[in-house]
Parts: structure tokens; C-alpha cells; sequence
């Protein structure tokens, strides 16, 4: 695989980054392990309910399948097909999370909460450039070990530094804690940048300038394809588990209800009434 530079600073800033990589990932992997066996001790309650840890459990998978395997070898090869097939699969697990268990607000205070949502904003839209401009792969090296890599980089202080001030009594005594919650986070966005862009981390680097492009076959591009249809499908099957069937179901009952009556009924309005009429058996 290709490497950085193994200058003194790249040493002392690729263990940094190392320490807090694996951090990240054993809060995620502690996370889950509390979601199955210890609900009690979830900081995001909503993650004791067993369908909601499955999704979060499958996403994490997700996640570190493209930093740690389809991401560096793809750049290493220089294959755009499993790089963005890699991404797009990431994008898919994201979803569910993202609109139905979110709860950094809550959990982290508004500040970090709107961090968190300028931050998605924004890395969506620095992939879509990225995909859009003429192929440069410094800028996909920097995508995966900045961007995708901070997913993991920042939850390790992130946590810690919640400590200082998740209880009521601790929020009145330390204020500015949720600010220096959000400084810390914000210095570790900025920072790891700045050393991704140097080239400081010594396992991150480009690739050669000199290596061909990878030339995707057929059976790839299909393989590619089927991953990512697949990812989405579990995703969506699982928040589907999850979410229920949905209020549209009433009308499956409603209208059955109106053909055993002769009818059928034509809108929300008139499968509620019919449930009416039936005895209200429908909730």
C-alpha cells in the first residue's frame, strides 16, 4: 500500500490519529454491545429498542467496510467504481440514523446538534463536487481519511467531554462546557485536515502517480451494483421492521371492510369513517 512520509511530526500525528480512530471505533462497538446486552446505559436511549441497534450495528459495519477495506484499496488501484460504489453504500446505511435516531441536541447540547447538521450539509456537498470536477486523487484520499474517517475521530473526546455535564446539576455548575465540547470537535475537524492535506499521517497517502487507472470489467461493475442494491434494501428493510407498515395500512382493513359493505372507500377520510361504522377496531 502506499505511504506518507515517516518524518517525526507524521509519527507523533499519525499516533494521534491512530489513538483517536480506535477510540471512535470502540465507543461504536461499546454502543452496540449496550444496545443488545445493557440498554440501562445508552446514552441515545432510542437505541434500546432491538430493531433501531441492528440498524445502527449494520451501519457501523458499513462505515468501517469503506474506510478500512474498500476505500484504501480502491485508491490504492485506482478504481472509481469501488471507490464511489464504497461511499454510496456508506450514504445508504447513514439514512435510517440520520432521520430517525438523531439526537446529538439532546445528548450534546444545540450547539454540536447544528455543528452536526452543518457538517452533513456540507461533506454531501463536497462529495457531489468532487464526483463533478475532472479526477484528481488527492482529493478522494482526502474525502476518505478526513471525512469519513472523522466519523470515528471525533466520538472518542465527544464523549468524554459529555461527561462534564450530562446530568441537570452538572449543566448549571459547568455552562461552558458544551462550547468546549464543540471547540474540541471543531479544532479535531480542522486539524485533521490540515495534517490529511500535508500528508502527516503516515498509512494514509495517495496514490502513485504512476499506476495506471484500474479498468472496471463487467462482472465488477455488476458485483458493484448488486452490493449497493442489496445495502439498500437492508436498510430500508430494517427501518421498515422498525417504522411498522406506516398509517396507509389502515386503508388495506378500510378497504376491505367497504368491499364486504359494497363500497370502497376513496380517500383517508372515508376508511377512517368506515372504521368508524365498523366499531372502531382500527387504531
Amino acid at each position: 500500500m502506499d505511504l506518507s512520509p515517516a518524518t517525526s511530526d507524521a509519527i507523533a500525528i499519525t499516533v494521534l490519529y491512530s489513538i483517536l480512530l480506535l477510540w471512535g471505533m470502540w465507543v461504536g462497538v461499546r454502543q452496540v454491545y449496550q444496545g443488545f446486552r445493557r440498554p440501562q446505559d445508552l446514552l441515545n436511549p432510542l437505541f434500546g429498542n432491538r430493531q433501531a441497534i441492528k440498524i445502527f450495528t449494520f451501519h457501523l459495519i458499513v462505515v468501517s467496510l469503506d474506510l478500512f477495506v474498500c476505500g484504501p484499496l480502491s485508491l490504492h488501484y485506482k478504481s472509481t467504481l469501488w471507490y464511489w460504489g464504497g461511499r454510496i453504500a456508506l450514504l445508504s446505511s447513514s439514512f435510517p440514523l440520520a432521520f430517525y435516531f438523531n439526537r446529538n441536541p439532546q445528548s450534546f447540547g444545540t450547539l454540536i446538534g447544528y455543528w452536526v447538521r452543518f457538517r452533513n450539509i456540507f461533506e454531501i456537498s463536497l462529495h457531489v463536487v468532487v464526483a463533478a470536477v475532472a479526477l484528481n486523487w488527492f482529493y478522494y484520499y482526502g474525502l476518505l481519511y478526513w471525512l469519513v474517517a472523522y466519523r470515528y475521530l471525533d466520538v472518542g473526546p465527544r464523549r468524554l467531554i459529555q461527561t462534564f455535564y450530562n446530568t441537570p446539576e452538572k449543566r448549571a455548575a459547568r455552562p461552558w462546557a458544551p462550547v468546549l465540547n464543540w471547540v474540541v470537535i471543531t479544532s479535531i475537524y480542522i486539524l485533521a485536515a490540515l495534517a490529511i492535506y500535508n500528508r502527516k499521517v503516515i498509512f494514509a497517502a495517495p496514490p502513485s502517480d504512476v499506476r495506471p487507472e484500474h479498468v472496471a470489467a463487467m462482472f465488477e461493475v455488476v458485483l458493484v451494483g448488486a452490493i449497493n442494491v442489496g445495502v439498500a434494501m437492508m436498510a430500508w428493510g430494517m427501518t421498515r421492521t422498525y417504522t411498522g407498515p406506516g398509517p396507509a395500512a389502515e386503508l388495506l382493513a378500510s378497504s376491505a371492510a367497504g368491499v364486504a359493505g359494497g363500497s370502497l372507500p376513496s380517500s383517508r377520510a372515508d376508511a377512517l369513517a368506515a372504521s368508524a361504522s365498523a366499531g372502531g377496531y382500527l387504531k
